[in-house]
């Protein structure tokens, strides 16, 4: 199944949700449109899986890649919309202590907004 990625904006803060699979022929796209929003200066990003029916390694190496780039910037990349199946992903690959996995958007949102406070 391909990857569809439909892209919003609150804020400055980039919002990504995932439709399809996130596997070896898709995550290319993926890692493309991350690093250009974080080339772009983008540095607080949501990635919403909800709609992910399937993650392999390929696609979450992705995401790492991007937290990694984000990392210099103290950005981050939020991930919420987890499956049970891709939350098994997430916590077999220890993968829920590298990234911030949140229960929904508010949840996300309001967190990098506290990170803004917190920072002035």
């Amino acid at each position: 199944m391909p990857l569809h990625i439909q892209e919003r904006n609150i804020r400055d803060i980039v919002i990504l949700d995932l439709y399809g699979n996130l596997d070896f022929n898709t995550s290319p796209e993926l890692k493309v449109r991350l690093d250009s929003h974080i080339k772009f200066g983008h540095q607080k990003i949501i990635i919403n899986l909800a709609s992910v029916d399937f993650i392999d390694s390929t696609g979450v190496g992705s995401l790492m890649y991007a937290l990694k780039l984000l990392d210099s910037t103290m950005g981050d990349i939020k991930i919420i919309g987890l499956s049970p199946q891709n939350q098994n992903v997430f916590t077999v690959l220890e993968l829920d202590r590298v990234f911030s996995i949140m229960n929904s958007e508010t949840q996300a949102i309001s967190s990098f907004l506290e990170d803004d406070a917190t920072l002035h």
